[in-house]
């Protein structure tokens, strides 16, 4: 396979990851998203080679040994673009890439005129149409009418920007070129301290040295957001503090795990204390789109906890791993182990009992936790997990998800819960905005804010 096809399958991937947890559950429609794994590389390794060696997400689509610089010099050479990079805006009708002009017609099919809806809102009796008018700055079809598309102010105000970008990313990723920016480094140098203040200094300091523009920003930070939000979480460098918004509950939550942590540090030099080592267990529930993502991507997480031997498990009725993987555990690395459970959290709790507040926590990708459709399902499983007394950290795709399930909790948990990190901005969001298919003036940000909370340990009465 070679380095166009190898661009061009990661490129398709990417675009599935996209269409999951970002958004609204009745936005997006779930495709299974292909994944090949490939031999694992161990921390060690790389640590005992004291060099940092690039894992290119290329491999996992072409695992073909290294071409030397003349080879690749003749190999671009020869390379054909669908698109150029200084000319990727284009109409998608008329886009040169099969998968656009799809999307295109996807969203004319399935898609809605936004003055329509308005219209039938407000009198009752307007049709609401198809939107077959391709906006001319974003070239997305964004109204039935260019009528309609020249009334609406919010459209040109507010979104055809971000449309506009959209439509440019999604063609660099389709483009044919190498994609650069997704050859991620290997583990960090012991000396080396990651800086987890916002992405630029993290990226800097984990040697991303291929990430160099904003839309490669865009393009790293939509994969990494999941993993990198986990280890930003756990790390002893967290940007979580007391002065960002974690409580004293979860000052404690957090100081239980990072001692585990640091138990795992310590066992490194005793080869008996490290055969005894309790695995770091992450459940991540509800999991869909953070299920599907190449799995070596997760090693990232592991090059920020590089002593602690780490399970994650994906659980969730869309809990699906690659469509062609039958296993339900794949071991990435010596280190790193994924799990997959296909059911409800709270139907299964018996198979991963009993939890240990030290070794075990949670995460909850944009869960929807007040949405009216799945509000009564997730109230069960919120139960369990505040039975469990474990850490528990959520996000938001925007401001108004987060708010709405913040709100959500507190009404029916609100005497069982400790707040373990008040609802904020998340600095590693991803910086790409997501657009629904029907609805083109609904978007969505994966992980936009965090919040954490876990089950009350114990009630305190001011005396009088």
């Amino acid at each position: 396979m070679n380095s166009r096809q190898s661009a061009q399958l990661f490129a398709r991937s990417w675009s599935r990851v996209s269409r999951g947890s970002s958004l609204p559950r009745a936005l997006y429609t779930k495709e299974p998203l292909s994944a090949v794994s490939c031999a694992p590389t161990t921390v060690a390794a790389a640590v005992a080679a004291h060099s940092i060696r690039s894992i290119s997400l290329k491999s996992l689509f072409a695992p073909s040994p290294p071409k030397t610089d003349s080879e690749d010099q003749m190999a671009g050479s020869k390379q054909r673009l669908l698109v150029k990079p200084d000319d990727l805006f284009h109409p998608l009708s008329k886009s040169p890439i099969k998968e656009m002009r799809e999307k295109g017609l996807l969203i004319q099919n399935h898609g809605c005129c936004p003055s329509c809806v308005v219209e039938t809102s407000a009198k009752g009796n307007a049709a609401t149409r198809e939107p077959v008018f391709e906006c001319p700055d974003c070239g997305y079809p964004t109204h039935c009418t260019e009528k309609h598309w020249q009334e609406d102010k919010k459209h040109r105000e507010d979104l055809c920007s971000h449309l506009r970008e959209a439509n440019e990313d999604e063609h660099d990723l389709r483009s044919g070129r190498t994609l650069r920016e997704f050859e991620f480094p290997s583990a960090q140098l012991p000396e080396v301290v990651v800086n987890f203040t916002s992405w630029d200094t993290f990226l800097y300091t984990r040697s991303f040295t291929n990430v160099n523009s904003d839309r490669s920003m865009r393009h790293v930070s939509k994969v990494l957001t999941y993993p990198v939000t986990i280890g930003a979480t756990l790390h002893q460098y967290s940007p979580f503090t007391l002065s960002t918004g974690l409580t004293p509950e979860g000052l404690k939550s957090l100081t239980a795990l990072r001692t585990t942590i640091k138990e795992h540090e310590l066992a490194r030099s005793e080869k008996d204390l490290e055969m005894q080592q309790t695995p770091l267990r992450i459940f991540v529930l509800g999991a869909r789109a953070e299920a599907m993502l190449p799995p070596h991507l997760y090693l990232q997480l592991s090059y920020l906890l590089p002593s602690s031997p780490i399970h994650i498990y994906f659980v969730g009725p869309e809990c699906i791993p690659a469509a062609e993987e039958t296993r339900s555990t794949i071991v990435v690395s010596s280190r790193l182990a994924l799990k997959y459970h296909k059911g409800y959290f709270h139907d299964a709790i018996w198979n991963f009992a009993p939890f240990d507040p030290f070794t075990d926590v949670f995460f909850m990708f944009s869960p929807g936790l007040s949405h009216p459709h799945v509000r009564a399902g997730w109230r069960l499983t919120v139960e369990k997990l505040l039975e469990t007394k474990c850490a528990v950290f959520a996000t938001g795709f925007h401001e108004q998800d987060m708010e709405a399930d913040v709100k959500g909790l507190e009404e029916d948990f609100g005497a069982q819960m400790d707040w373990l990190l008040k609802p904020r901005p998340n600095p590693f969001t991803s910086l790409k905005r997501d657009f629904g298919i029907r609805n083109l003036q609904e978007w969505a940000i994966a992980n936009w804010g965090i919040y954490g909370f876990r089950g009350k340990r114990y009630e305190v009465q001011n005396s009088q």
